[in-house]
């Protein structure tokens, strides 16, 4: 039996049910009913029902749902890896190693986590669509170690695939060291190193990172002992040598990192150029050796200087009156405040009862007054047994006020950039501490380090540089919906000295007033769009024919706006699989 519309040509079309037979020979249609006057509805009911289907009386008793899980945000991350070859850049192979490396980066940039990897990625979890999309199925701790350990072993291959996508002959690297403290548990692998993040009473591990000049990563160390900045230039300079077969590159790094000994044993002798910046006492020396005078700065506030102290070095001073202004302002609110606390140790010394006599007790309360704004060379104390006075040291004060929003940059390069630009590659640093302060703290969480194992510490850290090398390129793509500054060039003119922030520009100080960017689209931070990404559902649901043989059935729940425009900025088709599990 089936249903057939038999047309006419001045009335609505007959709806018929009938059935084929043969008569004589000859296959006939018989008419069962005339279904003409039913609801449309009914008819197609009926329709369904005979060409096999079952009739339900509304859409819940038709599926069963197997699953409702959260799919955007893992099909955005996902898309971007395979954009940029992340699969191959790990391994040429498809296997089950490169998988959970893979599912262990897009952990860190979708949960922010890492000590949840195992329990994230596993098939049980309903936390994501990620077990699925990678094809992982079962995962326990045992599994990420051994990917963890292998992985350490490809670390300078994959470094290396990096550097030949971002570096480029006689081009820029930034550097940075950040510290990772251990979680209050002594490891024989790790030392009481300089505490970069104040966490006293730690044991530290230091983290070098370097990066493309636009903060790109492309590299990270880890060091498990108190040697300081100048083994991981030492590691850099032989990176970028060996590893990378680069011969000529500008290294751009804070004062801390390239100072005047390391520059002359580790960088003048491969032959590589530098860009750094200069101590207050060191701007201090120059100054008085070459007499230069504040009156310098009146018109303008970036002066290139020669100096016998640095004489193969270019020499760059600027003043910044607005930070001059703070600095003054900052210092003497500190002295009113030492001060004040001062007068207290004073009368505490002078009183009949109970008087503190004691010298040592005495240095110590003045100490950790004095100590706490740093207001030591800005006073000049008078300690005894049962005596103590001060008064400012006024020259002090005015060589410092002298130095208020005094900056020097140096480098080794005397014939190359103009002065401005020199000064714009130095602030290029902002890009890798802001890479560096992401990785650690702020989404990837590099620190604090719960690993007892070196390798599985180095593992740990590259990984949390490969998921933030995968959210640099997130960002950058996703920019026109965050609270992000898409046209870097207009940024750059708007200042008339490189020496000055930027500031905002009209267009991002709308969006950060509004959260509107243009035709009133909504824009975001970072970590609020992969939210709203994540609630982009995949519903797997069965249908209800009384049997259990049927196929399962995938769809996606109704795309908002929002999550439409990511996926066309993304280029990514959030119902296509993952390129890994073919």
């Amino acid at each position: 039996m089936f249903v057939d519309t038999v047309k006419n040509r001045r009335w609505s079309p007959t709806i018929l049910i009938r059935e084929s037979k043969w008569i004589d020979g000859k296959s006939q249609k018989i008419t069962l009913a005339n279904l003409t006057k039913l609801p449309q509805p009914v008819i197609d009911g009926i329709r369904i029902l005979l060409k096999g289907g079952i009739a339900v009386k509304s859409v819940e008793d038709a599926f069963t749902i197997v699953s409702n899980t959260p799919h955007g945000h893992v099909a955005a991350v996902l898309g971007i890896m395979e954009k940029l070859n992340i699969p191959n850049l790990i391994s040429p192979n498809n296997s089950r190693f490169r998988r959970l490396v893979l599912g262990m980066i897009a952990v860190r940039v979708l949960e922010q986590s890492n000590l949840a990897t195992g329990t994230i990625l596993d098939v049980a979890s309903n936390a994501s669509t990620l077990n699925d999309e990678l094809a992982l199925n079962r995962v326990d701790q045992d599994d990420l170690y051994r990917a963890m350990g292998k992985l350490v072993k490809h670390k300078t291959a994959i470094e290396r695939r990096l550097a030949k996508r971002h570096l480029t002959e006689s081009g820029m690297v930034l550097c940075d060291v950040a510290g990772s403290y251990m979680d209050d548990k002594k490891s024989e692998i790790t030392a009481f190193e300089y505490d970069r993040d104040r966490k006293t009473g730690t044991e530290q591990i230091a983290i070098g990172l370097m990066t493309a000049p636009d903060g790109c990563p492309v590299s990270v160390d880890v060091f498990f002992d108190n040697t300081g900045d100048g083994k991981f230039l030492s590691t850099q300079v032989d990176k970028i040598r060996k590893t990378f077969e680069l011969k000529h590159m500008v290294l751009v790094g804070c004062r801390q990192i390239l100072k005047q000994k390391h520059i002359q044993k580790e960088v003048m002798p491969a032959g590589l150029d530098w860009i750094t910046s200069m101590k207050k006492s060191q701007i201090h020396k120059v100054m008085e050796q070459e007499n230069i005078q504040m009156s310098l700065f009146d018109d303008q506030d970036l002066v290139e200087v020669r100096s016998h102290l640095y004489p193969e070095e270019r020499l760059l001073l600027y003043r910044n009156p607005l930070q001059a202004d703070k600095g003054k302002r900052q210092r003497e609110e500190f002295l009113a405040r030492t001060e004040e606390a001062l007068d207290e140790i004073v009368q505490v010394t002078r009183r009949k009862g109970q008087r503190l006599e004691d010298q040592g007790a005495i240095g110590v309360r003045v100490g950790s007054v004095v100590g706490k704004h740093k207001m030591w060379n800005f006073f000049t104390l008078d300690i005894r047994h049962g005596h103590f006075s001060y008064i400012r040291n006024t020259e002090a004060i005015a060589q410092a006020e002298r130095l208020d929003g005094m900056y020097a940059i140096r480098s080794s390069m005397k014939e190359g950039p103009e002065p401005q630009e020199l000064v714009a590659n130095y602030k290029r640093l902002s890009m890798v501490e802001f890479a560096s302060r992401t990785m650690n703290h702020l989404s990837h969480h590099a620190c604090p380090t719960y690993h007892r194992n070196k390798d599985r510490m180095i593992a740990h850290v590259f990984l949390c540089m490969l998921a933030y090398y995968v959210e640099y390129h997130l960002r950058r793509e996703l920019a026109p919906m965050l609270y992000a500054e898409d046209d870097p060039a207009k940024k750059k003119v708007q200042r008339e000295n490189m020496a000055e922030w930027a500031g905002y520009l009209p267009k991002a100080k709308g969006e950060v007033q509004t959260k509107q960017g243009k035709e009133d689209e909504k824009v975001m931070d970072f970590s609020s769009l992969m939210d709203e990404l994540a609630g982009l559902c995949r519903l797997v649901v069965r249908p209800k024919t009384g049997t259990n043989t049927e196929k399962e059935v995938i769809m996606l729940e109704t795309v908002s706006k929002t999550q439409q425009k990511a996926f066309e900025i993304l280029g990514v088709d959030a119902q296509k699989p993952f390129m890994s599990k073919k």
